[in-house]
């Protein structure tokens, strides 16, 4: 529990050491390096089946232009190869710690990585490299581990645990899950890892980071990409080249306010707790309608 509450820490630490020993390498300061790439990196979190959190991540090294956004990036200056990148990356993570709080504000232990670290570099398309990665790959690889969360776990871990008699409804979990929840909620009751706050992300198993995280460079951002939703939708609905409202009329700004755009998602649940949910309400609403007739059966012969 201790380790998933200090692991978005243990990698904010890890982003600072790499780009340190990313400059020893190449034989230049912080400053100095700053001006010539920056480190960007997308990653997701994902559960193993015993509970703990680790991390796959892709990282890449762009050339430090003026202008920030995803459309202006440039190659690395010469130098600056995969194979650097990967060398500083394998000094850095056996290197950073997170000290875990303990009495009296002194840490009694401390958060690093484990020795699974696999680094592979990732190919263009075309390339045929023995061991390597291709980027449609990576993309499937991220895009499986993006729908994995503790409610594969069970149906108990759909919301925050609020009360202590919340620990009493986690039967339908496995027992080594149940376990590692009750084990954050009692963490949590310290003093000294209150800031880690355990028992509100309990049913997370201690882990309060995002599924998903990029640095700003190194991808389109989502107000760009719902504008485009926003741009081929009209563009869809469009009629030589003049966009329509719903009932086939002109889209004029004067006259016309979209308010909200309804498309087609999808059917059935997305997930496990979804899915509880909607048997649940279909339970509750059955239950109601029986016991509405037994009260209607009951009065009907009172008054016969």
């Amino acid at each position: 529990m201790l380790w998933n509450a200090l692991a978005p820490e243990l990698w904010r630490r890890t982003t600072i050491a790499l780009q340190r020993a990313l400059g020893r390498l190449v034989g230049v300061d912080e400053a100095g390096l700053r001006r010539l790439v920056r480190v960007s990196y997308a990653k997701v979190a994902e559960f193993q089946r015993r509970g703990v959190i680790h991390f796959h991540a892709v990282i890449r090294l762009d050339a430090a232009t003026e202008c920030r956004c995803p459309g202006c990036l440039a190659p690395p200056p010469e130098g600056f190869t995969a194979a650097v990148l990967e060398e500083a990356l394998k000094q850095a993570v056996p290197a950073v710690r997170v000290p875990c709080p303990g009495e009296d504000g002194e840490p009694w232990r401390y958060a690093q990585w484990g020795e699974q670290l696999d680094v592979r570099n990732i190919t263009r398309e075309g390339d045929d490299q023995a061991g390597e990665l291709s980027a449609e790959q990576v993309a499937g690889y991220i895009a499986k581990h993006a729908t994995k969360a503790t409610e594969s776990f069970g149906a108990g871990l759909d919301r925050r645990l609020t009360d202590v008699d919340d620990l009493e409804r986690l039967d339908g979990l496995p027992a080594h899950v149940a376990e590692l929840v009750r084990a954050a909620w009692e963490l949590g009751g310290r003093p000294e890892l209150e800031g880690l706050r355990l028992r509100p992300w309990a049913h997370m198993l201690g882990f309060r980071g995002h599924w998903s995280t990029k640095s700003r460079r190194y991808s389109t951002t989502m107000t760009v990409l719902r504008r485009a939703r926003v741009a081929f939708a009209k563009r869809r609905r469009a009629k030589d080249g003049v966009p329509l409202d719903a009932w086939g009329r002109p889209e004029d700004d004067q006259a016309v306010i979209v308010v909200a755009s309804w498309v087609y998602v999808g059917a059935g649940y997305q997930s496990e707790g979804e899915r509880w949910l909607a048997l649940s309400a279909a339970a509750r609403a059955r239950e109601h309608r029986r016991i509405a007739r037994e009260e209607l059966t009951t009065t009907t012969r009172s008054a016969a």
